[in-house]
């Protein structure tokens, strides 16, 4: 026998009101004969249409048992229940029955969306095995997946919630998408605890040897005392802690995930001691840099620019900011939209690290309209006598500050001495830089405001 669910309209139930009150007695008398037979049980349950799941999953999701009583209802509950789950595009069921015994075949389509990790944030009281069973309580087939679409997060949420309420816990289960890492792609289902203290008492840094681990934890002092979260770890490692590593050429110093043990000492109640170990990995020592895609500037130039020598510690800060002022040189010459991509190559062996920097130079700017804003019409323009980069001029991005520096000093330092005189405060100074993509022009605008 082949079941369907399906949806009538209101209206044909009122065209057929008649024909339903003329059958009523023949009802009441196939009610009757149907309360006299025994109830139908569920024999056997089938799935077809699996590519990725097993058919004991599908089955543990849909909520069906064999040997329990079979109804149309809870058929339609167990399709609504994988539906929900996001695991499936469609799903469809068949049955058929021999005697009272009835064998459920299940039809999925599995979704073709993707599943994500799901990371449990600051759940300091349990281990990954007490988090997975409460899970599967209510989530027999969870793995450490949940689908990014559909509402399984919801019962894992709901799960979770119900575990820390079994162990008194007065705390708050709140979830939310994650990605993974800086642009990328990846995500991950996250879940944290609200609404209860967990302070980090204590930090270690095993691994920490050329960087003392008393640097580290110096450093760390934001962490100590603050509510425990792995993914503020993870970030504070990596944004924090990772540039003192970069600073003395260890550029490849990796922070392991974060180790955290729940204490619950007289001296930091409910708090955690923090382990995150830490690859230091090995000094390098700077090699070359070696250019593309510059045409403006010489790679003798861009060398000067970068400031790095031959045979000197790899200081990655100092990479950044020679890297920035490439770019400032590139603004000197009207390249406004200048991009630069720097990959580095090590030599383990030497303990040298070469980097490969494209430059994408883009279109040359020229100057377009100076316009100031806020004093008198004489103030402005002579001001504006004063401003040497004129209209058709290659654009320098710097010059902006400069002239406020030097050309247009004194003009500036006379409106404050007259606004002094009238007993008001120096004007506020914005300034903006607007560039036109089809004109290769960019337009000033200098602001002044009370």
């Amino acid at each position: 026998m082949i079941t369907k669910i399906s949806k009538k309209p209101m209206g044909w139930f009122v065209r057929h009101v008649a024909l339903l009150f003329s059958a009523f007695t023949i009802i009441i008398a196939f009610t009757g004969a149907l309360a006299q037979q025994p109830a139908r049980k569920i024999a056997k349950i089938e799935v077809e249409g699996l590519q990725r799941l097993s058919p004991d999953e599908v089955i543990a999701i849909s909520g069906l048992k064999i040997g329990a009583p079979f109804s149309v209802e809870e058929l339609d509950a167990a399709g609504e229940k994988l539906v929900d789950s996001g695991l499936f595009a469609r799903v469809g069921y068949r049955t058929s029955t021999k005697g009272i015994q009835v064998t459920i075949v299940l039809q999925v389509e599995e979704a073709k969306g993707g599943q994500s990790p799901v990371v449990f944030d600051n759940f300091v009281w349990f281990t990954n095995d007490e988090l997975f069973a409460a899970i599967r309580r209510e989530v027999p087939s969870f793995n450490g997946l949940a689908p990014d679409s559909g509402n399984m997060t919801d019962a894992i949420r709901h799960a979770l919630q119900n575990l820390l309420k079994e162990r008194q816990i007065q705390g708050t289960v709140e979830y939310a998408p994650w990605q993974g890492q800086l642009n990328s792609a990846k995500q991950e289902h996250l879940f944290s605890v609200t609404d209860v203290p967990i302070p980090i008492c204590q930090l270690h840094f095993p691994g920490a040897k050329n960087v003392s681990e008393e640097k580290l934890v110096k450093s760390s002092k934001q962490l100590t005392g603050a509510d425990y979260s792995q993914k503020s770890a993870i970030a504070y490692s990596t944004f924090v802690l990772f540039p003192i590593y970069r600073e003395v050429g260890q550029l490849r110093a990796k922070f392991a995930e974060p180790i955290s043990k729940f204490e619950g000492a007289p001296d930091c109640k409910n708090g955690v001691d923090l382990t995150i170990p830490v690859e230091e990995g090995p000094i390098y020592l700077w090699d070359k840099a070696e250019w593309t895609g510059n045409e403006t500037h010489s790679p003798g130039d861009l060398d000067s620019a970068l400031g790095m020598k031959n045979g000197e510690v790899a200081n990655g800060i100092k990479f950044d900011a020679g890297l920035g002022e490439v770019g400032r040189r590139y603004g000197h010459t009207g390249h406004l939209d200048v991009r630069i991509d720097a990959r580095p190559e090590f030599n383990d062996s030497a303990s040298r690290v070469t980097y490969k920097i494209a430059v994408t130079e883009g279109p040359q700017y020229r100057m377009g309209k100076l316009t100031i804003k806020g004093l008198s019409e004489a103030d402005a323009n002579s001001l504006e006598q004063k401003w040497k980069l004129k209209t058709g001029d290659v654009f320098d991005s710097d010059y902006l500050q400069q002239f406020l520096k030097t050309d247009g000093r004194e003009e500036v330092r006379k409106l404050s001495f007259a606004r002094q005189v009238q007993r008001k405060a120096p004007p506020q100074m914005n300034n903006t830089t607007k560039v036109n993509r089809q004109t290769l022009t960019a337009d000033v605008t200098i602001e002044f405001q009370d």
